[in-house]
């Protein structure tokens, strides 16, 4: 199974609930409403895949580590 079969099914499954998804491929949750990026426990930078990516705090670092 291919990662865009993955999205397409998850897409399905979750439409119109709240769902925690924990992902260490950024790719699976560039889509999501909100996504919240932690380090070491700590919230540490919220917002959409296009806020974060344009703030190049640790969201846009990992990002790049991809």
């Amino acid at each position: 199974v291919n990662e865009y079969k993955i999205q397409q099914a998850m897409s399905a499954l979750i439409r119109n609930r709240t769902v925690l998804v924990i992902a260490h491929h950024l790719q699976t949750i560039r889509n999501a409403n909100q996504i919240i990026v932690m380090d070491k426990g700590r919230l540490v930078e919220n917002g959409t895949h296009a806020e974060l990516a344009a703030k190049n705090g640790m969201y846009c670092k990992l990002l790049s580590m991809q």
